[in-house]
């Protein structure tokens, strides 16, 4: 996001529009689930990791469907779905890719490969058969989300806009954790209900409540505490998820109080100017930032091709290499793929405003063309 000085070349100059002090979590969450995943998930709480990127994915486009419903009255579904095909799905069959080719390699175990068609269709959450070390459960978490949201929240903003759009995704919470409460009672696998989107999907719920309400860079007025109680609120509700460690609450009631800390700390964060600003717009975490879809796709089969490498116990020297490879990777595909699919997307956009303001009577103020919706991951 936005930040003065010369700015290194993989990074993108700051947008107009752009939401300060995302990319610093973006960053921050990719960090926690791969140093979770080379040896440290004792002392790193990876899975929060993933719940930072639920709560920053739920509020980011969350908040660009707000926008483009501000602008146009309306969001342009095709145009939703056509941006996240084109940022989600080519990765994708990168990373399975590089998962196949180590595996036939005998650099990580064989894959069930009849299974990559389940992991193709976002359903490892549900049936996890392929065996591929790579984290697509909360993928498919957010694809099952997506596949509904856009037009509940249009239906719903259509009728009594954002704020009862925020009470939905209040309410919806309330029953996920209800249902949380349920599958833990009926004696169900704790990891299970960790992956289900039924039972994880609040986690993107509380990002989309926040764009809905007291929204840092749409609504104007402070509905919350201030800057400082916020983060002495948000710290504390963490802290104490972190450090109350029994299993039942921590399947089910954990998820609820670091959702309710998120909307304090991004408030707190994307509204300040000061230090948090400051250091989470820097332009090595918005590098990080830049590659982490590709990141989190990738660093796992590499991380697991690595450890033969270690004949014997894994050393920190290996694990370092295998993450010095998949940022190496991650900036390739970055160039190579990512960066032109966007160049290309957008330009097929603006194809469809220009065609559409084409066909529309000038004169009628409520003809609308598909929304400019930037929806990241």
């Amino acid at each position: 996001m936005a930040s003065a000085g010369p700015q290194p070349s993989l990074a993108p100059p700051a947008k107009a529009g752009e939401i300060p002090a995302l990319d610093g979590f973006r960053a921050i969450a990719i960090g926690l689930v791969m140093l979770s995943h080379v040896g440290m998930e004792r002392v790193v709480p990876g899975q929060f990791g993933v719940t930072l990127f639920f709560f920053l994915s739920g509020y980011l486009i969350t908040t660009l469907l707000r926008r483009e419903f501000d602008r146009d009255g309306s969001i342009s579904l095709k145009a939703f779905y056509f941006r996240r095909a084109v940022r989600i799905l080519p990765p994708l069959a990168f990373a399975l890719a590089l998962a196949t080719a180590l595996s036939l390699a005998g650099l990580i175990w064989p894959l069930f490969y009849p299974g990559l068609v389940t992991d193709a269709l976002f359903l490892s959450n549900y049936f996890p058969l392929s065996g591929v070390p790579i984290g697509l459960w909360s993928l498919a978490v957010e694809e099952h989300f997506y596949l509904v949201f856009p037009a509940v929240a249009l239906f719903v903003m259509a009728r009594g806009g954002a704020g009862r759009c925020a009470i939905l995704c209040a309410f919806a919470c309330v029953l996920t954790l209800g249902v949380r409460l349920h599958e833990v009672a009926q004696g169900e696998d704790f990891a299970n209900v960790a992956i289900w989107t039924h039972t994880r999907i609040d986690s993107i719920l509380f990002g989309a409540i926040l764009a809905c309400w007291n929204n840092p860079v749409v609504d104007a007025q402070d509905r919350l505490p201030g800057r400082w109680t916020s983060y002495a609120i948000a710290f504390t509700l963490l802290a104490a998820g972190f450090i109350f460690r029994d299993e039942t609450f921590r399947h089910t009631y954990r998820y609820t109080i670091q959702g309710i800390a998120l909307i304090f700390l991004f408030n707190a964060a994307i509204r300040d100017r000061g230090f948090a600003r400051r250091f989470l717009d820097h332009p090595l975490l918005r590098i990080v930032a830049l590659l982490s879809y590709t990141l989190y796709l990738v660093h796992s089969p590499i991380v697991e091709a690595a450890r033969p490498f270690a004949k014997g116990p894994v050393t920190p020297f290996v694990m370092a290499a295998a993450l010095a490879v998949s940022f190496a990777v991650a900036a390739a595909v970055y160039v190579a793929m990512e960066k032109p699919l966007a160049r290309w997307r957008r330009d097929v956009e603006r194809r469809w405003r220009m065609r559409a303001e084409a066909v529309s009577p000038q004169e009628d103020p409520d003809s609308l063309s598909p929304g400019g919706l930037n929806a990241l991951r």
